[in-house]
């Protein structure tokens, strides 16, 4: 056969066909997965028993790599950064996470997976406005959030796709708020809190001839309440609730 009679369709098929197939040999090895979030976040505000909800659309990236979804028994891990962001209205909204997972993953049957986690990481937010209020003030509030992790995961593995779902809580420890008007700022610690979560993951068309797509539909709770014994901070509190999903190419 002559070179010039491959056409470079017959080329990209013959690609495609090696990477697929490099794919299938090692779906129990990491893998990283890259791209996009959006999200629906509620904020309530309660002061006094008497409530403000602000609803709010987020759009940003995400990365992970490791074995979470790819793994079958024994020790699985994943790390992960994630990023959202919105302007609406003059107020920019900023979010970013980076954690890591490690596990134990058991078998209950040929497909059937279940796994213990830990872990830990860092949540960061801030809300920036500018020009309010009679002076044209702008206005940074900043928050940190280290916090600790535990969860219990169930993986149903097939040839052509993985199901996973887990369920567990991010524990922050001290966790600051920083608020900044007109370059002047001032800090207030916030009180430790369990915030639970949830997500429920299916990496699709895994040995098939395209790339694997992963999908997460996921929940989070975020409380945030001061920590001081002013009579205000006791009769404040602030919960954030965030409904996402993510879309990504596993590779």
């Amino acid at each position: 056969m002559q070179l010039s009679s491959i056409t470079p369709k017959a080329t990209l098929a013959l690609c495609l066909a090696g990477a697929s197939q490099a794919y299938a040999d090692s779906v129990t090895d990491p893998i990283s997965t890259f791209g996009v979030i959006a999200s629906h976040n509620q904020y309530k505000l309660t002061v006094d028993d008497e409530s403000d909800k602000e609803r709010l659309n987020q759009g940003g990236l995400f990365y992970h790599f490791g074995n979470k979804l790819t793994g079958q028994e024994g020790f699985i891990y994943q790390a992960g950064i994630e990023g959202q962001y919105r302007d609406k209205d003059d107020v920019e909204y900023k979010s970013a996470r980076a954690d890591i997972d490690l596990g134990l993953r058991a078998a209950l049957s040929t497909n059937n997976y279940v796994d213990v986690i830990v872990g830990g990481g860092y949540d960061w937010g801030r809300i920036e406005q500018d020009d309010i209020g009679p002076f044209d003030s702008n206005v940074k509030l900043t928050s940190k959030s280290p916090f600790a992790k535990a969860g219990l995961g169930y993986n149903y593995l097939t040839p052509d796709y993985t199901l996973r779902l887990e369920v567990g809580a991010r524990y922050s420890i001290n966790s600051e708020a920083r608020l900044k008007v007109n370059g002047e700022s001032d800090s207030v610690d916030l009180k430790d809190k369990v915030n639970p979560y949830g997500e429920l993951t299916v990496q699709w068309n895994k040995g098939i001839n395209s790339l694997p797509i992963s999908t997460s539909l996921y929940y989070t709770q975020t409380r945030y309440e001061l920590d001081s014994n002013s009579a205000i901070a006791e009769r404040s509190k602030l919960k954030q609730e965030q409904v996402g999903l993510r879309v990504g190419l596993a590779f």
